[in-house]
């Protein structure tokens, strides 16, 4: 008997990695779960590679630190208020309110992870892509 009969055959499945919904999804918790981190530590950094030249002429691959800004603001009570952003546009659930009322700074962390949770579960996606929508430029048209 052959070794391909005893083999089961099926048509190839769709895959996902295509999908640009769960990519900009995907990259929306990557930012939150920076904002978690810099919560937890002020001095918390990305980092991102980038080729430098050296004097020599050669080109070398170097770990460089990359900003992270807050996405949360104090006001003169002392509340702390989180302003969800997807890149530099920023998304609001609900049309009119464009900031979350966390309270005390201590609850920014829990207030993130239940942020994270509904992104994961898809609950973000359409004011995601609303902010993705605003950030394209309308095309020209030719004379």
């Amino acid at each position: 008997m052959s070794v391909l009969k005893s083999l089961s055959f099926v048509a190839v499945p769709k895959s996902n990695a295509g999908d640009p919904k769960l990519a900009r999804r995907n990259k929306f918790i990557v930012q939150l779960m920076q904002q978690r981190e810099l919560a937890a530590d002020e001095g918390y950094t990305v980092k991102r590679q980038k080729w430098i030249k050296q004097e020599d002429g050669s080109r070398q691959l170097v770990d460089l630190p990359k900003r992270v800004k807050r996405w949360w603001r104090m006001d003169g009570a002392g509340g702390c208020y989180l302003i969800l952003r997807y890149g530099n546009k920023i998304i609001s659930p609900t049309p009119d309110k464009g900031a979350i009322a966390v309270g005390d700074r201590a609850m920014l962390g829990a207030v993130l992870d239940a942020v994270i949770t509904a992104a994961k579960a898809g609950e973000l996606d359409a004011a995601i892509e609303t902010a993705k929508a605003e950030d394209k430029k309308p095309k020209r048209k030719a004379a």
